[in-house]
């Protein structure tokens, strides 16, 4: 006789915010329709660091597995979509002043291996065009400010998009939807956490509610960690050698009638890091990510008024301090790190969420496989550690392929030699003109979360060319997608639609 293997009795997520209230709200669906009672604590004295927030299309996912109709979240968290992202400004280059890196179409990419052709040819160095922003779908919807919605025929499920929204309202609207679904909420601080000779959380001890033991507790107490941080053996990689930028400051304007709101981010290079804008609800927000040790907080907050104008005049800035790497062990004991308590990489392609979710399906999935015990507890580690270092590696790239000459700052990113031997090997095939580049992908990047196209999106975006220098003009053309995604919704008319039902 066997005995049916049952999750754990009490499980408890100490911290709200995004990670917080995305935890619970996947866990209710999975172990807590399985038995599970979950409990979150949070403290009403700590402020969320979020600001605005980017995302991958991998939070369509998230609403789908939730049964959230789109609409009802993009109102509820005043969210924009987003289609991809621009980069201005990260060359010296004339010719690639800029290029755009789309979100796939699985439904219209008839024209992406011919993208890959002309690459190939220029790497051989012929001149065909290589402007990503000419062969896909996303490219030309963002070109044109459409939303991913048209009339009928067109199935907004054949191409992939993801959003931008406000963070603090996405977890409003997600905590009403857990308290809705009967979790067990405690609004209370945490002052310590108690461990078991054996390592394993015993209780923690709160302000008013005082013991609060559990079984599994989810650490989601951002870059505290006060859960995490306790248990044995988690060493913290940093990522400060490879990305050097630690600060961002920010500043939100309002929108007016006359604003550009595009569905995209702008990821636009500056003096010592970069610049987001994004559209969000009624505000645009900025933020210049950059490094401390190469620009100060006062010199780099001017540097964003200055892009801004006047806008920004008499509008506080926001400044934070971000920690760039991850721990060892997300999983350890029987505590769980999610969110910024198991790590951050930076804002750059907008990863945060997209990480988070990950690692909590990933959870699920090993845990209830592993009949909720620790059986793939260490394989899950090495799944969660390879996702963040293989997106290391693409975000760095954007920092090593540069050619901007104007500060220190992007002539050390551009020299710094802290790179993997996966980036080292994607960037000496590419500059060998013999090599089927295609055949180095799925050899180096098979496990990058970034498909073929990305990559190919930013050497090309960024000029690595042999004959660069040998400055001769792209050739024209005309997105094959132009008359069909002329008939799209217009995007700010679509969101002004949804928000006046």
């Amino acid at each position: 006789m066997t005995t049916q293997a049952t999750p754990p009795e009490n499980i408890l997520i100490v911290g709200g915010g995004s990670a917080g209230w995305m935890t619970a709200s996947i866990f209710l669906q999975s172990l807590g329709a399985s038995g599970s009672k979950i409990t979150l604590i949070e403290s009403a004295n700590i402020p969320s660091i979020g600001v605005g927030e980017g995302t991958t299309p991998l939070f369509k996912r998230f609403l789908n597995f939730l049964n959230i109709p789109e609409a009802e979240f993009m109102t509820a968290c005043k969210a924009t979509f987003k289609l991809g992202i621009n980069f201005p400004g990260w060359t010296s280059s004339e010719e690639f002043e800029t290029y755009f890196h789309p979100f796939a179409a699985p439904g219209h990419n008839q024209y992406e291996q011919d993208f890959f052709n002309n690459c190939h040819l220029r790497r051989q160095g012929q001149f065909p065009n290589t402007n990503s922003s000419d062969y896909f779908f996303n490219s030309e919807l963002a070109a044109q400010s459409k939303a991913p919605h048209g009339p009928p025929p067109s199935d907004s499920n054949a191409t992939d998009y993801a959003y931008h929204f406000d963070t603090a309202l996405l977890a409003v609207f997600l905590k009403k939807r857990c308290i809705e679904q009967g979790i067990n909420y405690v609004s209370d601080d945490v002052s310590d956490v108690v461990l078991k000779d054996n390592g394993d959380i015993s209780h923690i001890i709160s302000a008013e509610n005082g013991d609060i033991a559990a079984d599994l507790f989810i650490d989601c107490t951002g870059f505290r960690r006060l859960l995490i941080g306790k248990m044995p053996d988690t060493d913290t990689l940093s990522y400060k050698p490879r990305l050097f930028n630690d600060s961002a400051s920010v500043i939100r304007t309002a929108v007016h009638d006359n604003v550009d709101f595009p569905p995209l981010t702008e990821s636009r290079a500056m003096k010592c890091g970069w610049a987001w804008r994004i559209p969000i609800g009624s505000k645009i927000s900025w933020g210049y990510v950059h490094s401390a040790d190469y620009t100060s907080q006062e010199d780099a907050e001017q540097e964003l008024r200055d892009l801004i104008g006047e806008d920004a005049v008499d509008i506080p800035a926001l400044h934070i301090k971000l920690q760039t790497g991850r721990v060892s062990k997300h999983w350890n004991n029987n505590c769980l790190a999610i969110g910024l308590s198991q790590g951050f990489i930076e804002p750059l392609e907008a990863t945060a969420l997209a990480l988070t979710q990950f690692t909590i399906n990933r959870f699920v999935t090993h845990f209830s496989r592993g009949d909720y015990q620790a059986t793939y507890r260490d394989h899950f580690n090495d799944i969660i550690n390879e996702a963040f270092d293989c997106t290391v590696d693409y975000i760095q790239l954007h920092y090593k392929l540069n050619s901007r000459e104007d500060s220190a700052y992007w002539r050390d990113c551009r020299a710094n030699e802290n790179i993997t031997d996966t980036q080292r090997a994607v960037l000496a095939g590419w500059d060998d003109t013999s090599v089927d580049f295609i055949s180095v992908l799925k050899e180096q990047v098979h496990r990058s979360s970034y498909a073929p196209y990305s990559w190919y999106c930013i050497l090309a975006g960024m000029g690595r060319f042999n004959e660069v220098g040998k400055s001769k003009p792209r050739s024209e053309m005309v997105n094959p997608y132009n008359d069909e995604v002329s008939s799209f919704y217009d995007h700010r008319q679509y969101l002004n639609k949804l928000n006046n039902h």
